[in-house]
């Protein structure tokens, strides 16, 4: 694959005279292998950065392998047991593994959740010094052959650098998010309980995060909103624009299930690197920031993917297959596949229905992490399809609605239940905003999207519910008829069973 023109100012000469005593003080073993060591990187603002590097397991003396910088989830710590986790793996399969202490997470300053002025600067500088490094395999001077890895936290820290510094060549974004002030707080509705565990774990073991995060935890967390300029200070978290930047290969992985960077969150990123050229692959996986209720598939499904994008594009190993474009897990853990997202599609399944909903602060179902079937709720049928299929992609609700109540602007809540079964499909709840004041109204949202099989005979319903745990608790107090309720669900002729 040709390289893309260096970024002028990534390798500036004096950071890379700064690294170069530590490239050259590396420590070996007993037989003259390179040896794991720890350095602790001054950034751009002078806070220091706790990184560490891990060379390719049977590395000789003198070798180079291409590298990959492995990040950690929000609020933990790098991986440094080369027994273990993706560290071992990336190892063990001939790539030097790069881990770092992100800032506030066991380095110096406070946690700015992946902004680029901050944590993106925080990995060019590592970047910097791993181009130093002498086991490290150089495309040229200062520009290492460098792929990214990690999830969450880690995720959207790829997409962000990978958006910055042309070095990045193979990212490997998993359950990641491109805002996340969208992902927090959709349609102005605060996702509580996520919101409350993240807001958790930036302050336990040691963990220090910036000023704003603290105020966003304290007004979400009392009013079930963010002030003016807490939401913008957000919009600048991630990597937002920047994803339209990415022309480098991506292998994007999502959860179902993962209902705080949902499987739309995923396609916010996949859509714009797809459509820039660049090879990009996306799988949709039970798991994520949730929990599966269903069969979650083949254990190392995701690892043996990771390590064929990696071969085909970081080794550059034209021979090595990645498989389809688009694989998609059902609730029986079976994965199959299309050439690319959207899958082909068949004729979808359409409701539509009516009734009356009563609107209370007293309402919620589920948990924190997982939708549940709601008992108060205006439910519709859905029909089901006349041969075995699957219900795959983005559903789309109209609803035209007549209300009154106390705090009148507020928001439902929509999800998909499986009859059958009892599950939320997905676990995902949507917020869909509406105004109580009397006046007939109509307000038209995606849901989240989903996958699952489905068949005749197979019953699924729409729910609108007046609270979730996911979501801030219901602040309105009175009611709402709906007179028209349309949804429309995609689906797609079943493809070929993945396999690896």
């Amino acid at each position: 694959m040709p390289r893309r023109p260096r970024r002028a100012a990534a390798v500036a000469t004096t950071a890379l005279t700064a690294a170069l005593p530590l490239a050259l003080a590396v420590p070996a073993h007993a037989d003259g292998a390179p040896a794991p060591r720890t350095v602790k990187l001054a950034s751009f603002d002078g806070v220091h950065i706790v990184t560490n590097f891990f060379p390719a397991k049977g590395l000789a003396t003198g070798a180079k392998a291409p590298t990959i910088l492995l990040g950690h989830g929000w609020g933990g710590r790098a991986e440094t047991d080369p027994a273990k986790g993706q560290l071992a793996l990336f190892t063990a399969a001939g790539y030097n593994v790069v881990t770092w202490n992100a800032r506030g997470f066991g380095s110096e300053g406070a946690a700015n959740v992946d902004t680029p002025a901050v944590e993106g600067r925080d990995v060019m500088k590592i970047i910097d010094w791993t181009a130093a490094q002498p086991e490290v395999q150089l495309d040229r001077p200062g520009d290492p052959r460098l792929g990214m890895a990690g999830g969450s936290y880690g995720g959207g820290i790829q997409l962000v650098v990978a958006g910055m510094d042309r070095r990045v060549d193979v990212i490997t974004p998993t359950i990641a998010f491109q805002s996340v002030e969208r992902s927090l707080y959709r349609d102005s509705v605060y996702r509580a309980g996520w919101g409350s565990l993240l807001c958790l774990g930036g302050v336990v073991n040691g963990n220090r995060v910036a000023g704003k995060v603290l105020e966003g935890c304290a007004s979400g967390a009392l009013s079930g909103t963010l002030s003016p300029s807490v939401q913008k200070w957000f919009l600048q978290a991630g990597a937002g624009s920047l994803v339209n930047r990415i022309h480098i290969p991506t292998l994007v992985m999502q959860g179902t299930v993962d209902t705080l960077f949902t499987l739309r969150e995923g396609l916010s990123f996949y859509r714009p690197i797809k459509a820039n050229g660049a090879p990009v692959k996306m799988i949709w996986f039970c798991g994520g920031h949730g929990t599966c209720s269903t069969k979650a598939g083949s254990a190392d499904h995701l690892a043996k993917a990771t390590l064929a994008w990696f071969a085909r594009y970081l080794k550059r190993d034209a021979s090595v297959d990645t498989g389809a474009g688009f694989e998609y897990i059902d609730q029986d853990g079976v994965y199959r596949t299309a050439a690319s997202y959207p899958a082909p599609a068949r004729q979808p399944l359409r409701a539509t229905g009516k009734g009356h909903l009563n609107v209370s602060p007293l309402d919620s179902s589920g948990s924190q992490m997982v939708a549940q079937p709601a008992k108060n709720a205006l439910t519709v049928p859905i029909p089901s399809p006349a041969a075995d299929g699957q219900a795959v992609g983005v559903p789309h609700l109209k609803l035209s609605y007549q209300g009154r109540a106390l705090h009148g602007r507020t928001a439902l809540y929509a999800q998909i239940v499986d009859v059958d079964s009892g599950l939320v499909v997905g676990n995902q709840a949507t917020p869909v905003p509406v105004t109580l004041d009397g006046r007939r109204r109509t307000v038209e949202r995606d849901l989240e999207a989903l996958s699952w099989k489905i068949g005749p005979g197979h019953r699924l319903a729409l729910q609108l519910t007046p609270g979730t745990a996911l979501f801030t608790s219901q602040k309105a107090l009175g009611w709402l008829d709906a007179s028209k309720v349309a949804l429309t669900v995609p689906t797609v002729q079943p493809g070929p069973v993945a396999d690896y």
